[in-house]
């Protein structure tokens, strides 16, 4: 624990570094899959594929991360009882929520319930068949169940629209009732905290301990390219 020095508040790192590249990049390659790439075939198909292979990669890391990460990345620090969400909601309601240094306590199982979705989605899309495009393992189930898969694939891709939609709401919500910018926090790393929040605050934990989950995520990435027929219509 670090002593106060002054007082003034002053910034403090509280996202690391992998916290916030799996962030953005989760950002991109969804975006890219929800909005902008389908399996319509040829370039299309692969380009959907392979983003779909890359964040099953970060999701194995972020699952994995949540449990070695700093202390501000754990599932511990943020997924917080309930009594704890509800007395957030009630000062939310009164449009008086209280400032977090980390997630908030509805914005944690909102992450929670993110991952969720999108770990549904990869698991669906691995074994889909559609009209121009086939997950790796759809050969392992009879082609009628493939394809019911595949519905459920894209009705779990509908509800993460939604819910995105609504991440992004809580994002300004928060902003606009606590002058916390949530977006910039997770771009530096930093926030403004009070001189005994920043004191109180443990420090970040070392970059490498990321490299070897990293690899894995990465080995994940590679064998499913490796192992997908990206011509099987």
């Amino acid at each position: 624990m670090a002593p106060v020095t002054d007082k003034g508040p002053r910034d403090v790192a509280i996202w690391d570094l992998p916290t916030r590249l799996f962030h953005w990049a989760l950002v991109a390659f969804v975006a890219c899959n929800l909005f902008f790439i389908s399996p319509r075939g040829g370039l299309h198909t692969l380009l959907h594929f392979i983003a779909g292979f890359a964040i099953a990669g970060l999701l194995l890391f972020r699952l994995t991360w949540g449990f070695i990460g700093s202390p501000r990345s754990r599932f511990a620090d943020f997924l917080r009882p309930w009594q704890a969400v509800k007395n957030y909601v009630g000062r939310l309601v009164r449009f008086d929520p209280p400032h977090s240094i980390g997630h908030n306590p509805l914005g944690g199982w909102m992450v929670a319930v993110l991952l969720a979705c999108l770990t549904g989605i990869v698991a669906t899309g691995l074994f889909a068949t559609g009209r121009r495009a086939a997950g790796p393992f759809a050969h392992l189930l009879a082609p009628a169940q493939s394809h019911q898969v595949g519905e459920v694939h894209q009705l779990i891709s509908n509800l993460l629209i939604g819910l995105v939609a609504l991440h992004v709401a809580g994002v300004l919500v928060d902003w606009l009732l606590t002058r916390d910018n949530l977006v910039m926090a997770m771009i530096t790393g930093r926030k403004r905290l009070s001189p005994a929040n920043a004191a109180n605050e443990a420090a970040l934990v070392p970059f490498s301990r990321a490299i070897v989950t990293g690899v894995l995520a990465l080995l994940l990435f590679v064998t499913l390219i490796l192992i997908t027929n990206f011509g099987n219509p």
